[in-house]
């Protein structure tokens, strides 16, 4: 072989090899472009306003809060059932003291409990979370 030849396939050789690995490359990027999760379309579901005694003090809860869900149809179920809701989150509203309520973790623990409390009364996997809209102490 001459030298001529061993340069001329070393430099297609180099070309082939730099196309697969920028198309690799290429591929691998859009791909996770593609692979991002789609935001999903949620409903909500007002509880409206809910106002309950502090434990151990002169004080009063003043609470709005809304229900986030996948299916804008479970809203019938929650209206069905709004009593119960409404009573069980009063209960558990009446069971904390200040300490309980105060700052953040306070109240995102008292979030994760009315979840819990909507779900028992209406289980579903489509009910996603509870925020509140107000949230005052009085």
């Amino acid at each position: 072989m001459t030298t001529k030849k061993v340069i001329l396939f070393s430099i297609i050789g180099f070309l082939i090899t730099a196309v697969v690995v920028g198309t690799a490359f290429y591929m691998a990027t859009n791909k996770k472009a593609d692979t991002q999760p789609k935001e999903l379309k949620t409903y909500t579901y007002s509880i409206g306003e809910l106002y309950a005694n502090v434990k151990d003090s002169r004080k009063i809860l003043k609470v709005n809060m809304d229900i986030e869900m996948l299916n804008e149809k479970l809203s019938e179920r929650l209206d069905n059932k709004r009593s119960k809701i409404t009573n069980n989150i009063l209960e558990l509203l009446r069971s904390k003291d200040e300490t309980q309520l105060s700052g953040d973790k306070g109240q995102q623990s008292l979030r994760q409990e009315i979840l819990k409390s909507i779900k028992k009364v209406v289980p579903s996997d489509e009910i996603l979370d509870v925020y509140f809209v107000e949230f005052i102490i009085q």
